[in-house]
């Protein structure tokens, strides 16, 4: 058995490399565990990408290594992300290992690294924070709301274009949208262009919310991050309110992805790799096939065109709020 393997974050020329796996790891071994492996001089961790149970007979299977070890049975990347790497490295023209880095907060790569990642300890300590959430805020939504509303429920498009007016309260009807997700214990992912405005609208929707809501933005520590990146995986965190870094988390049930302000040039990252939030937004839509709602009073001449095309369904909330 062989597996082709791919580093996390650092440049390399070579988009994987091929290694044996031993006969006592071959029933454990998974695509997309860390594992230890050999390279050089030095034992370094990489991500398995691919197995294959045979490769090219013109490799020389003599200067082939063995992988060390296991370095954490559990399988990071699942469900659609799986798909989505390698989406992103393709699309964007990028090496794998950047693509995968963007899945990795730096202080869980670094636990994993040192041994200190003790999963089954972390997962039964957060089972511990598991609650029941109270919802004890009133949405009372206008007759131009309630329309809104509910042409976003019963639209057949998972893609939509929501074209507002700053004064028509269009958090109320996101609130509205996230309760009918959480009563259902779905995630809800809610994007923001800028830590200001993050800070403006999380308040609202932290005093609706309480303990349900993630806050993710670049204020937020590395360890932090792991703590979060934790428990959205456990399926314990279901409200997430992030910048563009805050897609890339390990959501297992999510169905309602928001993106306000989605005209705003900082959903483009401007360093390696280089991807549009709003177009990776899309894909996982695409492979996961929960809604996403694209909100703007200006939107991208990109998006209308989508609208345009039919590719998106517009909704317009155009009228003053009353």
């Amino acid at each position: 058995m062989y597996v082709l393997v791919s580093p996390f974050s650092k440049t390399f020329d070579d988009i994987w490399l091929t290694y044996i796996v031993p006969f006592f790891l071959q029933e454990k071994i998974h695509i997309w565990q860390i594992i230890e492996i050999p390279l050089r001089e030095a034992i370094e961790l990489w991500v398995i990408i691919d197995i294959y149970e045979n490769i090219d007979t013109t490799y020389d299977e003599s200067k082939i290594k063995s992988i060390i070890s296991i370095k954490n049975e559990s399988i990071f990347l699942s469900n659609y992300r799986v798909i989505l790497v390698k989406w992103i490295a393709s699309h964007y023209f990028t090496a794998i290992h950047n693509s995968i880095n963007l899945f990795f907060p730096n202080n869980l790569k670094d636990k994993i690294w040192k041994d200190k990642l003790d999963l089954i300890k972390l997962n039964n300590d957060l089972s511990e924070t598991k609650h029941i959430y109270t919802f004890n805020h009133k949405v009372k939504l206008s007759n131009i709301q309630e329309q809104t509303l509910n042409q976003i429920q019963n639209t057949q498009k998972n893609k939509i274009l929501l074209y507002w007016l700053t004064w028509s309260w269009k958090t109320e009807i996101y609130i509205k949208l996230i309760k009918e997700y959480l009563d259902y214990w779905k995630q809800t992912l809610f994007l923001i262009p800028e830590i200001i405005l993050t800070n403006q609208l999380s308040s609202k929707i932290k005093d609706v919310f309480w303990k349900e809501v993630l806050i993710i933005n670049s204020t937020v520590t590395d360890a932090t991050k792991t703590k979060y990146w934790l428990s959205i995986n456990n399926w314990i965190s279901k409200i997430i309110i992030g910048t563009r870094s805050a897609l890339f988390y390990p959501y297992n049930n999510l169905w309602l992805i928001i993106i306000d302000e989605e005209h705003d040039n900082s959903y483009i990252s401007d360093s390696a790799p280089r991807y549009n939030t709003i177009e990776v937004a899309e894909k996982i839509t695409e492979l996961n096939w929960n809604k996403l709602i694209l909100a703007s009073g200006t939107p991208s001449i990109k998006s209308m065109y989508k609208a345009v095309k039919w590719e998106y369904e517009l909704i317009n909330l155009l009228k003053k709020h009353r």
